[in-house]
């Protein structure tokens, strides 16, 4: 059996914002019909005589996206991140929004960091030149 034998027959063009119901079966004999129309449709969206189709994009939820825990950082941890930002502590107390005395409590193993503050790390740990980034445009 051929390609085109195999491919033959009807297949559904798939619109996520058009109704089931309303959905054209594509078949060999209609395919050209099918490919002018959706090119008149284009020039027409183009010229701005119709409105074009709404696009639906996946949503990710908490049903079908797993997001993992941020790790935890010890006191060591933390300094090699600062370290590796090439901050003093008190700037990397304003990168992280939070106190002076947090970052040192964090640095001398007093208090671990928690909630979204792990997160921050994780960032800054990972992709340190985008979080340094975001300290340089402050203020704009």
């Amino acid at each position: 059996m051929t390609k085109k034998a195999e491919n033959s027959g009807k297949r559904r063009m798939s619109f996520p914002d058009v109704p089931l119901n309303e959905q054209r079966e594509v078949t060999d004999e209609n395919f050209g019909a099918l490919l002018v129309q959706a090119a008149e449709e284009m020039v027409a969206i183009h010229q701005g005589e119709q409105a074009p189709a709404r696009i639906v994009y996946p949503r990710e939820t908490a049903r079908n996206r797993e997001v993992p825990a941020p790790p935890l950082y010890d006191a060591t941890r933390v300094r090699q991140v600062r370290e590796k930002l090439g901050v003093s502590q008190a700037v990397f107390a304003r990168l992280m929004n939070v106190t002076d005395k947090t970052v040192q409590s964090w640095e001398q193993g007093v208090r671990p960091p928690s909630g979204a503050a792990l997160r921050l790390l994780e960032l800054a740990e990972i992709q340190p030149e985008v979080f340094n980034a975001v300290g340089s445009h402050a203020g704009e």
